[in-house]
């Protein structure tokens, strides 16, 4: 997420699109490659987010369809390269925001400005995982404060 800090309404522009099985880009990528995506099924119903596993066998039910350095899930149609995107920084721009899907899952980047506390971004962001699904998954957070104001052609930022 990449925008302006100041007294001003933030605004920002997110930079990365989730790398979830159940996109429809990502799926087709998986089930050519012989994997197959479903949620776990138990017998109290769904349980948790659609998964990735492989063609013959319930594993490795990896719940993103990127990761680096998965062997079986690479097997099942998983993708280690990631999906890059560029822009100009304006002068206008602040601060950077990288954050895991732990964040993301049930908060918007609306709800993340810079000027909040990491560490209540990070508090809210396991209550919230602990009301939806009683676990919560990783959460990290970066904020990196920038100045462009002495770049005349500005900066370019690929995430």
């Amino acid at each position: 997420m990449l925008g302006p800090s100041g007294r001003e309404a933030l605004e920002s522009q997110e930079m990365s699109i989730d790398h979830k099985p159940d996109r429809p880009d990502e799926k087709a990528q998986i089930v050519a490659s012989g994997g197959r995506v479903f949620a776990a099924e138990y017998g109290d119903g769904i349980d948790g987010p659609p998964r990735v596993w492989l063609g013959h066998m319930d594993v490795p039910g990896l719940a993103m369809s990127r990761s680096l350095g998965d062997a079986v899930a690479h097997t099942a149609g998983v993708l280690s390269e990631p999906e890059i995107t560029s822009r100009w920084l304006d002068k206008s721009d602040r601060c950077l925001i990288v954050v895991t899907d732990g964040l993301w899952e049930f908060m918007s980047s609306e709800e993340c400005p810079p000027k909040v506390a990491v560490d209540l971004l990070i508090k809210e962001a396991n209550r919230r995982w602990m009301k939806e699904e009683q676990v919560s998954d990783d959460i990290t957070i970066i904020v990196a404060y920038i100045d462009t104001g002495g770049s005349k052609d500005g900066v370019k930022v690929t995430e």
